[in-house]
């Protein structure tokens, strides 16, 4: 239903016969802001926002804290109020006529020739207490100091206007740049609707017939395509970091404004999400047709919309905000462009993303499109990722097993055995020394997280298999490479680094990005709380809704491979081959972890052999 309502009230493209071309989008004023303009507007000052008008103590009218409510796509204000017509005597106030009761008025939003909302009242009435309506004389009061002020209430949409008006222009691609300025500079302000949490005025741009339809495919000739050099990957890299630092403030600044789990569970999804898509893009595993901006962007929109949309439904978000309207706009405006004109070709500008982030927190101070690899406390806090501890062993109290406490004490009578794989990329004959201590390592790090996490049985000891078994399809159980002759960090093509593979894009601001790449305790640590964090967040939800909890690991690796949405995608019917290899891998080295065998880095496989050595 949300992609149906974005589709009605953000783009419309008028029927054969009507003016081919226009493009509607939408400027919202939510109902709240216009509610307290309305007070502000009613009151005889600002020291007394309840006093419509006082004369003395014996002659007043007052309406206290109304309400502001869509009704059969008009507008009803109602609220308590008082009124008394009288003189004072001996200091005594003599009433011609008082009342006490319910005061309402019921308009029909108008733009003016300015470009101003203006308010047109159909109805207005007095009851009293027992819904009576109210003595003639306090009628007239009413009407003789409410109607007017009301008849001179404007709302000036200039500065939303204009802010919408800069971001379609900056979406146009430079061969395109003039005439999309002119379409702009006559778009026209058409007539007002309330809808029921806000005015919706539709602002309507003209475009050219031309850019209606998406340009003619070229010949569709399977051309082979090289892999990105290293060059070309940091460029690439680079051009999409705008797009991640504008996603990352804008869910960072709405996660701020909320303490509901739920809600902010829903932005890191879509964080993850995203994120692992721009991975897929740069590692060339899913290659975006045309600008991978746009497409990011097209792809991600809708979701952080109606995250928006719903915590403002579910009061997790203040509805009232007008910078929550500004946001939507704005990003509806650009959204409704790119499917109304394909033939545009719009491109998505850091000055244009740079905007729209603003508006979301306006006069904030610094570059809401910085991009900064350092880790962030605060977001670290808003999404619950925990610092990692510095090397040292687990806490032995409480255990949930005889293995997490014999662990632990190994490496207490160790000092210095974690610091000692550090920089260690083994040669065949020290594969022996080397699998043993990362094995205790990895035993070591899922015993604690454990202590930490505390998951229930069966997943307890799934978890256990799956931090070595992760690690071993991930890496071989390596933290280092040989690059240009040195010892560097194991890294990929999307930039996974280390023995666990951790995205440094995807969870760019969680970790701190130096000890990923050269310590390997804290690149294990890190990986295990991904891991856990995946299994309680997704692959136990999934596997207790299909009814079989072996569907756990290869759910949790799923979505630790490629991100939230693939947690299903080895129980697909149609599966991708590569993916399909890639789970059977898994599923047949858990298998074999589980059922107490052990990792052979000659092979990188699991070898029940391995344990009499």
């Amino acid at each position: 239903m949300t992609r149906l309502r974005l589709l009605a009230a953000a783009l419309v493209l008028c029927a054969p016969g009507a003016l081919a071309g226009r493009l509607e989008i939408s400027l919202r004023v939510p109902l709240e802001p216009l509610r307290q303009a309305i007070g502000a507007q009613l009151a005889a000052s600002k020291a007394t926002p309840n006093v419509i008008y006082r004369e003395g103590p014996c002659r007043y009218l007052n309406l206290e804290k109304p309400s502001l409510e869509a009704v059969d796509g008009r507008l009803r204000l109602v609220g308590p109020g008082s009124a008394a017509l009288g003189v004072e005597l001996f200091g005594n106030c003599q009433n011609a006529a008082s009342w006490k009761g319910s005061m309402e008025l019921t308009f029909v939003p108008q733009i003016d020739n300015a470009g101003r909302l203006r308010l047109r009242i159909v109805d207005s009435k007095l009851t009293d207490a027992r819904g009576g309506a109210a003595l003639g004389f306090i009628w007239e009061l009413s009407r003789r100091y409410v109607h007017p002020r009301l008849q001179r209430f404007s709302y000036d949409l200039g500065a939303s206007r204009e802010a919408l008006a800069s971001i379609v222009r900056g979406a146009a691609p430079p061969q395109h740049a003039v005439e999309l300025e002119a379409a702009v500079k006559q778009l026209q302000v058409l007539g007002p609707r309330v809808e029921a949490k806000a005015v919706v005025v539709p602002v309507a741009i003209e475009l050219p017939d031309a850019w209606l339809s998406a340009p003619a495919a070229t010949a569709n000739v399977a051309l082979p395509v090289a892999p990105l050099t290293e060059a070309e990957l940091d460029a690439l890299e680079k051009a999409l970091q705008p797009w991640d630092a504008f996603l990352l403030y804008s869910i960072k600044q709405v996660a701020l404004d909320s303490e509901n789990t739920a809600l902010r569970k829903r932005l890191f999804t879509l964080l993850l999400e995203s994120r692992y898509r721009l991975t897929e893009i740069l590692s060339g595993d899913a290659p975006a047709a045309g600008d991978p901006l746009r497409e990011l962007f097209v792809d991600a929109w809708e979701e952080l919309r109606a995250i928006l949309a719903d915590g403002q439904r579910d009061g997790a978000l203040d509805a009232s905000l007008l910078r929550y309207a500004a946001f939507i706009d704005a990003g509806d405006a650009l959204l409704a462009l790119d499917r109304a004109a394909p033939g545009l070709g719009m491109a998505l500008s850091s000055d244009g993303l740079r905007q729209i982030a603003r508006s979301l927190r306006p006069g904030a101070a610094g570059d809401p499109l910085a991009y900064d690899w350092a880790a962030d406390p605060q977001l670290r806090q808003l999404f619950g990722v925990e610092e990692i501890p510095d090397s040292e062993p687990p806490p032995l109290p409480p255990t949930r097993s005889w293995l997490d406490l014999f662990v632990a004490r190994t490496y207490a009578a160790e000092p210095g055995a974690e610091k000692a794989l550090d920089r260690w990329l083994p040669r065949r004959d020290e594969l022996d020394a080397y699998e043993t201590r990362i094995d205790r390592l990895l035993k070591k790090t899922a015993a604690a997280e454990l202590q930490r996490g505390s998951l229930a049985a069966p997943y307890d000891n799934i978890y256990r298999s799956m931090v070595p078994t992760t690690a071993l399809i991930e890496s071989c159980w390596r933290q280092y490479a040989m690059r240009g002759g040195k010892v560097s960090y194991l890294r990929s093509g999307s930039g996974s680094i280390g023995i666990m593979q951790i995205n440094q894009i995807v969870w760019r601001g969680f970790y701190q990005l130096e000890r990923l790449r050269w310590d390997t305790a804290y690149n294990a640590r890190a990986g295990a709380q991904i891991l856990m964090r995946y299994v309680k967040d997704y692959a136990i939800p999934y596997a207790e809704k299909s009814g079989d909890p072996n569907n756990v690991p290869r759910a949790a690796y799923a979505v630790y491979n490629a991100g939230p949405r693939a947690v299903g995608r080895f129980d697909k019917e149609k599966k991708h081959p590569r993916e399909q290899r890639v789970d059977e891998h898994l599923w047949t080295l858990y298998q074999g972890i589980a059922s107490g065998g052990h990792a052979d880095l000659r092979t990188c496989d699991v070898s029940t052999a391995a344990a009499s050595r």
